[in-house]
């Protein structure tokens, strides 16, 4: 079985997607830390981006900051320690708060800095807090990273892929205008998940599914045109859908029809590429069954062909009562071809044989090389006369052919030929022997002849 090359082409995009783990990292933690000097020097447009909006709590920006420092050390192996420590501190945050969500407790006030700030925002009426969503976002986050660490690279990757889609959902909330979307997540807080979520994933670049929409192949081409696709094309007509409700315009209808269609697109365009894809698995194969059934030096059937196509013949002749001819024949001398002239030059004779051979019969018969020397003709619907004169007609044809380097220094090629008769009443192996007799009675009858087998 052939080894799968995977390496024929170069996978530019991993290289480029893991690339993206350090700048994406260092967004994070940059926003975090702008968050926090938000709360320390009272400047509430850089922990809260929209007025009246959520904020950015001051717990969720300590997750921002460990997440980031914690896909910066990745980076760098040394830091195995501190990776984990990051990603655990993560990860008591947010299950201190899921806690608290879960049994209505105050644990994770007990470790919020700025805790004042936070109650006053809310006394105001400003949503400010940790909530149960960035929690299980970052909960996700802090695993991943962790899995990471300990090379569980699959269940790394899946987490992260479950992870994205929280802060998406509130990315679309907020495009949308839906605020039961996003909740208590922030702006800030959702488009930093986004990025954190997509450098986790980057991480594991070189595996699975992220790996295979990766690809340079056209397997990977079409997963990235549909995952586009799939979640732009949606997304603006989910868009158009809720401005035309609010408007009083029912476009619902409009909306499944185009939807419908999208559908029908993508699978049309996936339909395409896989044709392509089954095109070149069917000329591949083409490919391989010629291989199997050609010899490499002459580009002659090989013996394998021969058996099948003379089994089918013998097999036919049985139905129609015709006959088939098996000619056996052998370069005299040619050993003393390669002895005097070298291999080189011996191959050179036999593909200037075969070609001889090719050029002295029809087009329904076939032509092999046996191996070595040694070559065979299967002759179709041919009477005992039709066979004298193309076997001579061959023998011929060899003998005034030239080769230079050879003929023109030493003389014509000459061959032997045997013939055996076939008229549905024997096997191919009797006629096969039939051949290979007569091949010996010409050899010594004194080589550069024809003879028939007797029956």
């Amino acid at each position: 079985m052939l080894p799968i090359i995977e390496n024929d082409k170069p996978w530019v995009l991993i290289g480029f997607y893991q690339s993206l783990v350090k700048p994406l990292g260092a967004i994070g933690f940059i926003l975090g830390i702008i968050s926090i000097i938000g709360y320390l020097f009272g400047i509430e447009a850089l922990y809260r981006p929209m007025a009246n909006g959520p904020a950015t709590n001051p717990l969720t920006a300590i997750c921002m900051i460990f997440i980031g420092l914690g896909l910066l050390a990745t980076l760098n192996q040394k830091n195995k320690k501190l990776q984990y420590l990051l990603g655990g501190v993560v990860i008591v945050i947010t299950i201190s708060n899921i806690f608290d969500f879960i049994f209505k407790s105050n644990v994770s006030t007990l470790i919020t800095p700025f805790y004042s700030q936070v109650l006053l925002d809310q006394e105001l009426g400003k949503p400010n807090g940790l909530g149960i969503n960035s929690a299980l976002m970052f909960l996700g986050l802090g695993f991943s990273l962790t899995l990471f660490h300990f090379n569980k690279l699959t269940a790394a990757q899946l987490i992260a892929f479950i992870t994205l889609a929280i802060p998406m959902i509130s990315i679309t909330g907020y495009a949308y205008g839906l605020d039961e979307f996003y909740g208590k997540m922030s702006l800030l807080t959702a488009s930093t998940g986004v990025a954190f979520s997509i450098a986790t994933l980057a991480l594991t670049a070189n595996i699975g599914a992220v790996k295979a929409i990766l690809s340079p192949y056209i397997g990977g081409r079409i997963a990235r045109l549909q995952t586009i696709c799939g979640y732009a094309i949606p997304s603006i007509l989910g868009y158009l859908l809720v401005k035309s409700l609010n408007s009083g315009i029912d476009s619902f209808g409009l909306y499944v029809v185009t939807i419908c269609w999208f559908i029908i697109l993508m699978v049309s365009i996936s339909a395409i590429f896989q044709e392509r894809v089954d095109i070149e698995r069917r000329k591949g194969e083409q490919l391989l069954s010629i291989a199997a059934m050609s010899d490499n030096l002459t580009g002659l059937a090989n013996r394998r062909k021969f058996l099948d196509f003379g089994q089918e013949a013998i097999e036919r002749i049985q139905r129609t009562h015709k006959q088939v001819w098996i000619l056996m024949i052998d370069i005299d001398y040619f050993k003393r071809i390669n002895d005097t002239a070298g291999h080189a030059m011996g191959d050179k004779v036999l593909i200037a044989v075969s070609q001889t051979l090719k050029e002295s019969v029809r087009v329904v018969d076939l032509v092999c090389r046996m191996g070595g020397e040694e070559f065979s003709v299967i002759l179709i619907d041919a009477d005992i006369k039709g066979v004298e004169l193309v076997a001579e007609k061959i023998r011929s044809n060899v003998e005034n052919m030239q080769v230079e380097g050879w003929t023109n220094l030493h003389g014509s090629v000459k061959i032997s030929i045997g013939c055996g008769l076939n008229d549905g009443n024997q096997t191919l192996d009797e006629t096969l022997k039939d051949a290979d007799g007569a091949l010996y009675q010409a050899k010594n009858n004194g080589r550069n002849q024809v003879c028939f087998a007797q029956r």
